[in-house]
């Protein structure tokens, strides 16, 4: 197929001309005809008149094929071939002449115009697409509305509720920051909007029942509505306040206990109860369990930490080793399975590893056989990086908050140090039972923090069900340890090694009462922890310092502002 790079075809019966290699004259030809070639282009042979061409024979050489002349420049326009009249005078051929030599200029002038059409056209369609890119990109920042006011020039516009729920979302995380943004020109709600929104939405403390009754808008299956009770406390500063819209004057007090409903099969989460100073009796636990069930969304499992009052708890519902769960308040055929959060009980394990050890077979390992591997790893002729260090074993009031140091210190990696070492001919005492003991806390963990259908292919890190042998097989191996006497012949067990137990027996039992009664294949174990309420609390302290506590009006008020950013109510909000 031969293309001509002037007529922009196909050329078809005639031969096609390469243009000159020579860069000059390459560029002499573009000035001339007014377009630019490649050092592969070609033209059709129409484009220059006979003239241009070198005679068939030079001194008796025959050419085999046509050549240019080296002075040969063509014209835009192929030669017209004008039919021969068998009779006509001069001044009809005069004529002709003028008018093929008018035809052809206007031809040139169209193909000109054509070309440059095409250009802007071939330009104007790449913008488009640049645009619609540009457009998809920022969907995953703006809203549909926060965009049309960015494609007017930021005319006013209104706004919905998912434009006012990101805001308020966003301010909830920064107000310095939302503010700069603002003023930078960005697409939000200005701050009277913000307050005028909040203004509508009144909560006061015990069950939030605004956000129990938005949850029965919500369309969902309802294996994607079992959900997970979640519920801790968190200290506030103790203050004198008085709550001007509600009229209600806040006593000091020393804590808040917060409850989280979380889904189990599918991911979301929103505070259901609030109070302060107030411990999580059965009652009220029963009260928000009813009233999540009137709207819909069943209660399978709840989630503690072990605090003196959660532990009285555990005792006013009959929760023990053999016992793990308790009959749902509303309906006598449903069961609620008790859990205590895991990470609380990974540190709360190596607390008494670090301070006393723990006796394994009959053999009491201490953190004395880590310190030994540190020791040996730290030494010139020894090529190991051993991650772990004394601030691994040494905890301080505000490092034991840290679950990343009691699970660096439980993991396979620490256990193959020890190993290592021991194998290398150097002292390490209990190694290969203390690198067991690692092994299974590390695993046992794994199976109560899986939070992906995709994990990779260790076997703990499955969702519960997908390696079910496996995964009974550790929980197995995890209850046997903290059946036996871990703390010494006639020593009352701790609360952990309790928490453990019904932690086993809970997961197994909900797993086993799930798959007969809504055809759950597997469970995400990592949303039967208190990770949900732990991280609302950060949101909730000021400015996300970590250490500093809201007063009790501070609290209620990002709550309010947290639960007007999280629920999509149908309602429109001038700009």
């Amino acid at each position: 197929m031969l293309w001509c790079s002037l007529c922009r075809k196909v050329a078809n019966d005639v031969k096609v001309v390469h243009v000159p290699k020579c860069l000059e004259r390459r560029k002499m030809w573009e000035q001339i005809l007014n377009c630019s070639f490649t050092v592969n282009s070609t033209i059709c042979d129409s484009h220059f008149d006979a003239s241009q061409w070198r005679s068939a024979t030079k001194k008796g050489q025959t050419y085999k094929r046509r050549r240019l002349k080296a002075d040969a420049v063509p014209h835009g326009e192929p030669e017209p071939k004008c039919v021969k009249l068998g009779f006509a005078n001069s001044s009809t051929q005069t004529e002709d002449k003028v008018i093929n030599h008018a035809i052809r200029v206007e031809n040139e002038s169209l193909r000109k115009q054509n070309r440059r059409l095409q250009t802007e056209m071939h330009s104007l369609r790449q913008q488009l697409e640049d645009y619609k890119e540009l457009e998809t990109s920022l969907k995953t920042i703006f809203t549909e509305t926060q965009i049309n006011i960015l494609k007017s020039g930021g005319k006013r516009t209104v706004f919905n509720a998912t434009d006012m729920s990101a805001a308020i979302c966003l301010h909830t995380a920064g107000p310095p920051a939302y503010y700069h943004l603002y003023r930078k020109g960005f697409p939000l709600p200005s701050r009277a909007t913000l307050f005028r929104w909040l203004a509508d939405v009144n909560i006061s403390t015990g069950t939030l029942d605004v956000v129990i009754d938005l949850m029965e808008n919500e369309e969902m299956p309802e294996v994607d509505k079992l959900c997970v009770l979640s519920f801790d406390e968190m200290k506030v500063a103790a203050a004198f306040e008085h709550d001007g819209s509600a009229d209600v004057d806040y006593e000091p007090s020393t804590y808040v206990q917060l409850a989280i409903a979380r889904g189990l099969n599918k991911s979301w989460e929103q505070p259901v109860f609030f109070d302060f100073s107030t411990l999580m009796d059965a009652d009220t636990l029963h009260s928000i369990i009813n009233k999540l069930h009137k709207r819909g969304y069943p209660v399978v499992a709840i989630v503690s930490d072990l605090g003196a009052g959660n532990q009285t708890l555990w005792t006013e519902l009959g929760i023990s080793e053999r016992k793990n769960w308790f009959t749902h308040p509303a309906d006598e055929d449903l069961k609620i399975f008790v859990f205590s959060d895991t990470p609380h009980l990974i540190k709360l394990v190596r607390d008494q590893y670090v301070e006393s050890g723990l006796i394994i077979n009959g053999k009491r390992l201490t953190k004395s056989t880590v310190q030994q591997t540190i020791s040996h790893c730290a030494k010139p002729d020894v090529s190991m990086s051993f991650n772990i260090t004394d601030n691994h074993l040494n905890i301080g009031p505000l490092a034991k908050q840290n679950i990343k140091l009691a699970t660096q210190l439980f993991s396979n990696t620490t256990g193959s140090f020890i190993r290592r070492c021991n194998a290398l001919g150097y002292n390490v005492q209990n190694a290969s039972e203390t690198a067991d003991l690692f092994k299974i806390i590390n695993d046992w963990f794994a199976v109560f923090n899986s939070k992906s259908s995709t994990s990779n292919s260790i076997e703990p890190t499955q969702p519960y069900g997908k390696q079910i042998g496996i995964q009974r097989g550790i929980l197995a191996k995890m209850s046997e340890i903290m059946s036996s006497e871990i703390l010494g012949v006639g020593a009352h067990s701790l609360p952990f090694q309790k928490g453990i137990l019904v932690n086993n027996a809970s997961l197994e039992g909900l797993y086993c009462y799930l798959s007969e009664k809504y055809e759950m294949q597997y469970i995400f174990t990592s949303r039967l922890s208190q990770d949900i309420v732990e991280n609302f609390f950060i949101a909730m302290r000021p400015k996300g310092e970590q250490f500093e506590h809201p007063t009790p009006l501070q609290f209620k008020f990002m709550l309010r502002k947290y639960i007007s950013g999280m629920t999509k109510l149908n309602k429109l909000i001038d700009k």
